[in-house]
């Protein structure tokens, strides 16, 4: 009976998540939306005819959109959606790359579509947010971290970044992190082994038993690098403006980070 409990609990918070509507696709399409007023609309222009030029030269997309809150879905799982919906990138190459800020929570996101996953890697992403957007972030400049940004995301996509490492916040911040991760791992082993009556958890840490976007959602500071879930629909939207989205699609490949 718990056993059902439990699959019926995690099958309503998938259902729910599933559910959850992202913000809708801008008519006319454009590559910056700002819809929690980080930027001043002369800040927004410029970076919109910044990203217009590397579409219209490349014919990657990249798309900067920030957002108020999410409602307490998981930030992968919100960017996933968003990018599938909006169809961010071309549909045959699957060259668009999402940028997600949520004021509120203070998170980031850097959702990289199918076809750049070989040019613009994981940890690539969290060196961007850990380097570029944080540290600006954290200052108050929204401005110069999303700007500074989209220019290691551009050389990314033309291979030509290399990573910087960790910032000093980051190495001041990693041990309460790791202090943090094993307490949140006895808190599962505590919940699961209780569930299950007590007997030992040789396969407690299965993925079937563990949700791995609880951590960044813990520990919001600083930039975790992985897969979001990948477990929304698709889509794709077209019109005029800088030309549309094209239907571009990704799985979850990129980072997520805080300030």
């Amino acid at each position: 009976m718990k056993r059902f409990l439990y699959i019926l609990f995690f099958a309503f918070i998938t259902i729910n998540l599933s559910a959850q509507e992202v913000l809708k696709a801008p008519n006319p399409p454009r590559l910056v939306v700002d819809n929690a007023n980080l930027l001043s609309p002369e800040q927004a222009h410029i970076l919109e005819q910044k990203l217009v030029a590397f579409n219209d030269t490349t014919s990657n997309q990249i798309a900067v959109v920030t957002i108020n809150s999410l409602n307490d879905v998981p930030i992968e799982d919100y960017a996933v959606k968003l990018f599938r919906e909006w169809g961010i990138g071309g549909s045959k190459h699957n060259n668009g790359i999402l940028l997600l800020i949520s004021k509120e929570d203070r998170k980031i996101r850097i959702e990289v579509g199918y076809g750049l996953e070989g040019a613009i890697t994981d940890l690539q992403s969290s060196d961007i947010i850990n380097n570029d957007i944080t540290p600006n972030f954290r200052n108050g400049d929204y401005y110069r971290g999303i700007d500074e940004a989209i220019n290691s995301l551009e050389k990314a996509a033309a291979g030509e970044y290399k990573e910087r490492g960790k910032t000093k916040d980051d190495d001041d911040n990693d041990g309460g992190n790791i202090i943090g991760f094993i307490i949140i791992l006895i808190i599962i082993f505590f919940i699961i082994g209780r569930g299950r009556g007590g007997g030992r958890g040789g396969g407690m840490m299965s993925r079937r038993g563990f949700n791995p976007w609880i951590i960044p959602t813990i520990f919001p500071g600083g930039g975790s690098w992985g897969r979001g879930s990948g477990g929304f629909g698709g889509g794709g939207f077209g019109g005029g403006g800088f030309g549309g989205f094209g239907g571009g699609s990704s799985g979850g490949g990129g980072a997520s980070g805080g300030w």
